[in-house]
């Protein structure tokens, strides 16, 4: 995806002194932008959300985030610029650092080197010792908060660093750490100290060199139970020569674990030259593209034809310069030219990379896999261990191949994504209701699945509306109800193995069958629905209604044609779309309707739309950008054929998949950057003379759908 996305119609053009130039990030504390000083030199500007830079302890949480900046100093993170907490909109400016996080490069070339990896551990084992002398712990060391920059290894986002001994600044029940990075007496909920920042690194360390963290969740492996209950880690892949200074740093219990000089004793000194020869080329490239985008930014852009990589690895040497050149002050040159010194020929025409598909980076993927199906009553759900179709019978699919792993009767098995893996409503030969996690290469629910007494007695009619990371929600029927007019809703704790509410819901349409049918998604503390007249939101903690919404009579609903509740609500930070004949926008604190979009001349039906950064996106004849707050259309890309659907992304990369028919397409990825396609794919390739009728964005895999037909296709992750 592009390292920078345009600023949104809320952003600000200024904060402080700087200039934002567009986002490069953001996440439960606020969002990050790329910035200008009044010199050219790029920055990263931190802002802390609307809702809650007024919550007791943020401004004082950004506070010790910019003195831990400070602290550390451009040897170990970002170089510190300004900070003021006190402002309307509190910000932190700091240096911008090139290059992809450890997440991201382990993406690219998979496990590092053990050179590489113990380079790494030495300078964050560094870094960390800064930090602890001068008081201060992480408390959130994981890949993502690790990049690999031009001038090495850089520990940032300090947001939930905490003083030795102080208060917390988060709020109870506020995250305070990523799974399979926590220490265990951060799970515990007990004091985080530097021995827990030696825990996180050593969990670093594992993914670094296995691609995999130590306690990573899975079928019957609960992370934060993992680490609360002292089991022992997972080091498939590390190789022997880090293994056990990693298992003695990831000891249950603090006092056994070695000390930051110990590990730095163990691995030797940092050294600049050995870690970056020992980096892999796939590293060198994505490092090169960034210098190359960030180099293009205010200049002329690419030509649609241009490949978009260069023809070789740059040598370590050049790319290290141009990298350190762009952070540091020579962008204006690099703006004018939209190119960076040391880089290509003469002409500036950069050459193809093979991509890990066998296609090229910004091309066409290829189908990974494609079978026949029949019977398929919705889109498929993938995860990274199953692909389920829900249809007749309920079948898994392995991603990686496509073949069957396992076939369910539908009416025994109602299935939802949790988090990464999948939850399920099963009923047994005997109708005997169960709910848990899904075993994904048998098809049946794990053995802690709870039963009838802790369920009660669900009737077949028990539908699930949606699942999150730990809890199920179901509409329920119980088989001592005598119609199905007032269903509940259930919330089921997956982890907790126990029924944490249910609500009784006492009005709605009922159709023919007298049965109220209503679809759900869960988003921002909330289980939101929808049937054929209303919209609705119930809080997931309690299960308390907090408004319902009529939007159509039961005349209306009854029409010919009608549509509502035939898609599921979507649903952004701000707003709930409900789909029907138009597109109602519905606040999402308040329930008000704020806007309505009708279908426009060319069109006879709306589809489900997708609503990212503040804009919401619809396939319908052509693809269509619409302000989130307002409604109002900001641009049209119409290629010629005409389009279905746009996928859902899981996650956003900077494109949307679209699914076409007509001019022998398939799928159109469109970069809403550019505002144009990135590639499109053949429906001879997709196998699909019509196209799709469903799209399944799902991490690096593009899943189509048609009437008789799913088929995978590969996406490469590092355009």
């Amino acid at each position: 995806m592009p390292l920078v996305l345009p600023l949104l119609p809320d952003d600000p053009a200024r904060v402080g002194t700087y200039t934002l130039m567009g986002r490069v990030g953001g996440g439960g504390m606020g969002t990050v932008y790329l910035a200008r000083t009044g010199s050219g030199r790029l920055a990263a500007v931190k802002t802390v959300r609307t809702e809650l830079k007024d919550r007791p302890g943020f401004r004082d949480r950004l506070l010790l985030e910019a003195e831990a900046v400070r602290l550390l100093g451009s040897s170990h993170t970002a170089a510190f610029l300004a900070v003021d907490a006190e402002a309307s909109l509190p910000w932190l400016a700091t240096g911008y650092l090139i290059g992809p996080s450890l997440s991201e490069a382990v993406a690219v070339a998979g496990p590092l080197p053990v050179a590489a990896v113990v380079m790494l551990g030495a300078a964050v084992a560094d870094t960390l010792t800064t930090l602890h002398r001068a008081g201060l712990v992480h408390r959130d060391l994981k890949p993502a908060n690790l990049l690999i920059s031009a001038q090495g290894p850089k520990l940032i986002d300090f947001g939930l660093a905490r003083a030795l001994g102080g208060p917390p600044l988060t709020a109870a029940g506020e995250p305070a750490g990523t799974p399979s990075y926590m220490s265990p007496e951060l799970v515990r909920g007990e004091e985080h100290g530097p021995p827990g920042d030696v825990f996180a690194l050593a969990a670093v360390l594992v993914f670094a060199s296995s691609g995999h963290g130590p306690y990573d969740g899975g079928p019957g492996r609960d992370a934060l139970r993992l680490l609360r209950d002292g089991a022992p880690p997972e080091l498939t892949g590390v190789p022997d020569t880090l293994r056990e200074v990693i298992r003695s740093a990831l000891s249950p219990d603090p006092r056994d674990r070695p000390t930051l000089d110990e590990l730095a004793a163990h691995w030797g000194p940092y050294e600049a030259a050995r870690f970056s020869e020992s980096l892999p080329g796939e590293v060198l490239a994505d490092m090169s593209r960034r210098v190359d985008e960030l180099a293009s930014l205010g200049g002329t852009p690419l030509r649609e034809d241009s490949p978009p990589l260069r023809p070789s690895y740059p040598s370590r040497r050049v790319l290290l310069a141009g990298a350190a050149a762009v952070a540091a002050g020579g962008a204006s040159a690099l703006w004018l030219t939209g190119r960076s010194p040391g880089f290509g020929g003469g002409s500036g025409a950069p050459g193809p990379v093979p991509s890990p598909s066998g296609g090229l980076p910004g091309g066409s993927p290829r189908q990974q896999w494609s079978v026949p199906v029949s019977a398929v009553y919705g889109p498929p759900v993938a995860t990274e261990e199953l692909v389920l179709l829900p249809g007749e019978t309920v079948r898994g699919l392995s991603p990686t191949s496509g073949g069957m792993l396992w076939e369910v009767p539908s009416t025994r098995l109602r299935v939802a994504a949790s988090g990464r893996r999948l939850a399920a409503l099963a009923f047994d030969e005997e109708l005997t209701p169960a709910a848990g996690y899904l075993d994904p290469l048998s098809g049946r629910l794990m053995p802690d699945a709870a039963g009838p007494h802790e369920l009660g007695a669900l009737s077949l009619y028990s539908e699930v509306l949606n699942a999150d990371a730990d809890t199920l929600y179901i509409r329920a029927y119980y088989e001592a109800d005598k119609d199905r007019a007032e269903p509940w809703l259930l919330a089921y704790d997956l982890a907790a193995h126990r029924l944490r509410w249910r609500t009784r819901v006492a009005w709605g349409y009922t159709d023919r069958t007298e049965a109220l049918y209503f679809r759900a998604v869960v988003a921002n503390g909330r289980l939101i629905g929808s049937d054929a007249t209303r919209v609705f939101a119930v809080d997931v903690r309690d299960g308390r209604f907090l408004w319902v919404t009529r939007l159509r009579s039961d005349a209306e609903a009854a029409a010919p044609g009608a549509s509502g509740g035939v898609y599921p609500p979507v649903v952004s930070e701000h707003h709930v779309f409900d789909v029907s004949q138009v597109i109602t926008a519905v606040d999402l604190l308040t329930g008000a309707p704020t806007w309505t979009l009708k279908p426009e001349r060319d069109q006879t039906l709306l589809t489900s739309p997708v609503c990212v950064q503040g804009t919401v996106h619809i396939a319908s004849h052509a693809f269509t950008a619409f302000e989130e707050s307002t409604g109002r259309k900001l641009w049209t890309y119409e290629p010629g054929p005409s389009f279905q659907r746009i996928a859902v992304p899981g996650p956003f990369r900077g494109e949307l998949y679209a699914a076409v028919s007509g001019g022998g397409q398939a799928v159109v990825a469109v970069d809403l950057a550019q505002r144009r396609a990135s590639w499109t794919l053949s429906a001879q390739a997709a196998g699909m003379p019509d196209g799709p009728s469903d799209l399944t964005h799902r991490d690096d895999r593009l899943y189509l759908q048609a009437y008789q037909r799913l088929t995978a296709v590969r996406i490469d992750t590092r355009r």
